[in-house]
């Protein structure tokens, strides 16, 4: 049975959700790095997603320049890279050396795919809406890649104030 609550207690008790890594480049060559929580499947046909990313994010910046980017979803002992990538900014430093996120060249972007993340997706830019106060990018896949190590699990955070896990089933 549910029982009225306020936005805050339901809020935190909404967890595991999913992150991913969104990986850009610079026109000037410089490979970024940013952990997001609010994604979402946009579209199945074409395959599309969609991503809450602040303003000010340097990796927001760099979609707008370049209109692409790469959706990646990380496996579950990328949790200390991917707090580290998502509490940091990358105009200050290379956060893939800073932690060590090893990458891979992309196939239709210039932004690099997270060599050992369990899937990555490559994708153009088809929109950016502001529904609220955050700005939502919508991005159509132009390729998809997988790890080869099909044991690997995806990396959720569950719990408040960034603690990461993964998630089994019942």
């Amino acid at each position: 049975m549910q029982k009225r609550a306020k936005i805050e207690e339901a809020v935190a008790r909404k967890y595991p959700e999913q992150v991913v890594l969104v990986t850009t480049r610079s026109r000037s060559g410089k490979a970024n790095v940013m952990a997001v929580g609010w994604t979402c499947v946009a579209s199945g046909d074409p395959l599309m997603f969609a991503l809450g990313i602040d303003d000010g994010a340097y990796t927001y910046e760099l979609i707008r320049q370049t209109r692409e980017f790469v959706v990646a979803f990380p496996g579950e002992k990328q949790g200390k890279e991917t707090l580290f990538v998502g509490t940091r900014h990358g105009r200050e430093m290379d956060k893939f050396r800073a932690c060590g996120l090893k990458r891979q060249k992309a196939t239709k972007v210039k932004a690099p795919l997270v060599a050992d993340a369990v899937a990555n997706f490559e994708c153009k830019l088809v929109e950016i809406t502001r529904p609220g106060d955050c700005p939502l990018i919508v991005g159509r896949v132009v390729a998809a890649h997988v790890n080869a190590n099909r044991t690997l699990r995806r990396l959720y955070t569950v719990g408040r104030g960034h603690e990461m896990g993964g998630v089994r089933k019942v």
